[in-house]
């Protein structure tokens, strides 16, 4: 059977339940209640494609299901602290929640998310699935949405984050949605340092920024997925990071121009500098020289990195998707030239990728 297909089946199945269930008088699919709201919406991001305005709808109404029921918003910011630990920071609740807003942020997790539950579903044949999600945040944003979309006989969440807040507001929305049932084991713990106690079949772990800056995504990696076992999906699969050199009259004219005809537009692509994935997972640590071609910088004096976001499969995040896309700027070679650059990821309570040059040698 095809994923179109099993699809098509489930959700005529569970047609069939949630009409059977509303005329038994089950308040839990009450099509005003909280949990049918959380359901449409995520079924909208899961469907909407690239529909900006369906996107925001359903994100907006995720929003106020959550905010209003942990009583955490956006706007508190300065109400809670992020955790430091040795490896980055763990975001505050409001800061995490925040991430929700992100539109094809929360879009493309949860569908790459969705198509490895399904897949895994239908790998295994009826065996319940066994779900890690380390980093929940106050709403747990990217799986809870999802669990009204299946039944409590195919899916077991273990819920992991460092900060108590979160996991304080997180058990208030499981309650309020009626998923208690779904849910296993509850971790107050870092995961880069946590050694698990069952084997997984999908492990999601988003807990990054641009750049793979400041955050402990890297550590988080590194001590996971080790501990699983090959056939175990982890989420996002694969983060890349290029580096190229950029025209700012051309990128700024092309942002200027962003829905309207687009003008002539170049980059001079570098060389990858990072790609980390579960079977690549240390070479980050190694220094990185790449080349600077000197008939190349009158033209493009500028260099960034750019950071590509593989969720699973096809759901990709790319330049500009969402702040974990966002370009960093390194060095502007009008102001000092040179010949190479030589980068290293540095793992520390402020994590990132660090650089030097390699100045131009002069007579």
């Amino acid at each position: 059977m095809n994923t179109a297909s099993f699809w098509l089946n489930r959700k005529l199945t569970a047609l069939k339940l949630l009409q059977a269930i509303s005329m038994n008088g089950n308040r839990t699919f009450n099509r005003n209640s909280n949990s049918e709201i959380i359901r449409q919406s995520a079924e909208t991001l899961l469907s909407c494609e690239n529909d900006f305005a369906l996107m925001k709808q359903a994100v907006d109404q995720m929003y106020q299901v959550f905010s209003r029921i942990t009583g955490i918003t956006i706007d508190q910011l300065n109400g809670y602290k992020d955790v430091m630990l040795p490896s980055g920071k763990a975001i505050s609740p409001p800061a995490a929640a925040h991430c929700l807003l992100e539109l094809r942020r929360t879009a493309v997790f949860l569908r790459g998310i969705n198509k490895a539950i399904s897949q895994k579903l239908q790998e295994k044949k009826g065996e319940q699935l066994r779900i890690l999600y380390a980093g929940t945040g106050p709403y747990g944003t990217l799986v809870i949405p999802l669990l009204l979309l299946y039944y409590v006989k195919e899916i077991k969440v273990d819920l992991l984050d460092i900060n108590p807040d979160s996991l304080t507001a997180l058990q208030k929305i499981i309650m309020t949605l009626g998923l208690s049932d779904y849910i296993g084991e509850v971790y107050c713990l870092d995961a880069t340092t946590i050694k698990l106690s069952f084997q997984y079949d999908i492990v999601v772990s988003e807990t990054m920024q641009a750049c793979l800056k400041n955050e402990p995504q890297v550590a988080v990696m590194q001590n996971i997925i080790p501990q699983l076992d090959d056939q175990c999906f982890f989420i996002p699969e694969e983060i890349s990071i290029d580096a190229s050199l950029v025209n700012p009259r051309m990128e700024m004219d092309r942002m200027l121009s962003w829905g309207k005809e687009q003008l002539s537009f170049e980059r001079c692509w570098l060389s990858n500098v990072y790609t980390l994935n579960r079977h690549d997972l240390h070479s980050i640590m190694s220094p990185k020289k790449i080349l600077i071609p000197g008939d190349a910088t009158a033209d493009f004096p500028v260099l960034k990195l750019f950071t590509t976001v593989k969720v699973f499969e096809d759901e990709v995040l790319t330049e500009n998707n969402s702040s974990l896309n966002m370009p960093k700027q390194y060095y502007d070679f009008r102001e000092q030239p040179a010949d190479e650059v030589e980068f290293w990821y540095v793992l520390s309570e402020k994590p990132g990728i660090e650089s030097k040059l390699k100045e131009n040698n002069f007579c």
